[in-house]
């Protein structure tokens, strides 16, 4: 899986890490570590996690590894948010791009078309918004960009995605991305988007507290890394 490659390439930092607070809202999940960076993924409520009540303190990287249900990826790709190469800059990454066909894979995905002639959606969700089609029925598709939405690594979709999306250019991006640079260059992704705290407390505060997408908008800032 390609969870499992992006886990080993940030390993080593991992496991220089302790987590020292956690909180899985019911929207998203977010983590603080010892250098008090804070990462945050989308909560998938499925599965169970056997150490709840134990993780802080653990090492993050011990943490991370563990992956066996959408819950503990919630937290696995929480904690991978965190890291960061420290390049990242002000923007998103789609604004770089410009051409007929845009496709997008995330839960309840919104693309404006802007520079693209046509959008095609396809939404994890069991109810699909803003004309998205199902998930359940991409069996592969064209685009001249592809945006996959880190949620995608949550609920172990992305390696379908990858191996049956043909795209000129594909971007990883969302609340749920990770930098984790020589894998995704390795699978094709040339753009990096992130969801960045920027008021930490706020941020942490409105997802322990069950904030919405929009609540929680107040206090982060898209960034993005062209890799």
């Amino acid at each position: 899986m390609i969870l499992d490659e992006i886990i080993d390439e940030l390993s080593y930092d991992l496991k220089q890490r302790k987590i020292i607070n956690i909180c899985v809202g019911t929207s998203y999940t977010a983590v603080i570590l010892d250098d008090q960076s804070m990462g945050v993924s989308h909560t998938i409520a499925e599965g169970e996690v056997d150490y709840a009540g134990e993780i802080i303190g653990k090492n993050a990287y011990d943490v991370a590894v563990d992956v066996d249900n959408p819950l503990k990826r919630s937290i696995s790709v929480a904690i991978l948010n965190s890291i960061s190469t420290g390049k990242l800059t002000s923007g998103d990454p789609l604004t770089l791009y410009s051409g007929g066909k845009v496709c997008a894979f995330g839960y309840y995905p919104y693309i404006s078309a802007g520079n693209f002639s046509s959008v095609v959606l396809y939404d994890f969700s069991t109810q699909p918004q803003n004309n998205a089609k199902p998930f359940s029925q991409f069996n592969g598709e064209t685009c001249d960009v592809a945006v996959i939405f880190g949620s995608a690594l949550i609920n172990n979709t992305i390696d379908k995605i990858i191996k049956n999306v043909k795209a000129d250019h594909l971007i990883l991006t969302g609340i749920s991305s990770v930098e984790a640079i020589s894998t995704l260059k390795k699978y094709g992704f040339e753009a990096i988007g992130k969801i960045v705290p920027v008021d930490q407390y706020r941020a942490f505060r409105t997802i322990c507290e069950g904030g919405s997408a929009k609540q929680l908008s107040k206090y982060v800032t898209k960034m993005y890394l062209k890799i």
